[in-house]
């Protein structure tokens, strides 16, 4: 049976909380084995996939899956990275209005490539360069049915771009050049290879992620994973 929710994330310990509070009623493997897990969120069926991190794990889960099951919607969620210079703290929440994987293109000496001489989607031009749009209806609409609930949590929650990268910013000086040359809201290894195989198996999709780090602050005990963890957790439901 088609699930209501496709839910990705990179790592159990993510999605640890969701589970907590929305158990599974079972479990099934893939041919490589990745476990799908199965069960009920309020009034929706969800599937959950732990896909591993970073775009090649991304792709290689989401097609698998896509091959036998058609969700009506995708949730690419996890904890992730946030760019000190959106004013956003540690446990916020945000929603992706696109995800640009910013190694697609031609190098330029700057951080910004140049596109592509050729589509990576036929129906996405901006495939080019590793824009992946999100439907600014869903968009807004998942932004108001979550900013009431996590009000009452006192959890900030917002929108904008995001962006996927292989190899992560190590420090604020290198975030500071990325957030200049793309003004991201946050940094994560999975988004945009999750939007391009949406798009191929027109699927729609929506990402949202908490902060546990501020982007480039690679002291670990400045980090609040267990803090991030369970806001995911409460966002997890209400979508």
């Amino acid at each position: 049976m088609n699930p209501d929710l496709l839910i990705l994330c990179a790592a159990h310990f993510e999605i640890a909380h969701f589970l907590t509070l929305h158990p599974a009623d079972s479990k099934r493997l893939t041919q490589t084995g990745l476990t799908i897990i199965s069960g009920n969120v309020h009034h929706k069926t969800y599937d959950l996939m732990v896909t591993g991190p970073g775009v090649f794990n991304t792709a290689h889960a989401l097609t698998a899956y896509l091959e036998q099951t058609s969700p009506a919607l995708i949730l690419q969620t996890g904890i992730a990275g946030v760019f000190r210079q959106t004013d956003c703290n540690i446990g916020d929440v945000a929603i992706a209005t696109q995800e640009r994987y910013i190694h697609t293109g031609i190098q330029t000496g700057s951080l910004e490539n140049a596109p592509l001489p050729f589509d990576l989607i036929d129906t996405n031009p901006l495939s080019r360069k590793g824009i992946y749009p999100f439907e600014q209806e869903r968009v807004d609409h998942t932004h108001e049915i979550l900013s009431q609930p996590l009000s009452t949590h006192k959890i900030n929650i917002i929108k904008g771009p995001f962006i996927t990268v292989s190899s992560i910013t190590s420090s604020f000086k290198q975030a500071s050049g990325l957030y200049s040359a793309f003004s991201p809201v946050m940094e994560a290894m999975e988004g945009a290879a999750c939007a391009h195989i949406a798009i191929l198996y027109n699927i729609p999709m929506i990402e949202v992620r908490s902060a546990s780090n501020f982007v480039g602050e690679r002291d670990k005990s400045k980090w609040d994973i267990d803090l991030a963890v369970k806001q995911l957790g409460l966002v997890c439901a209400l979508i």
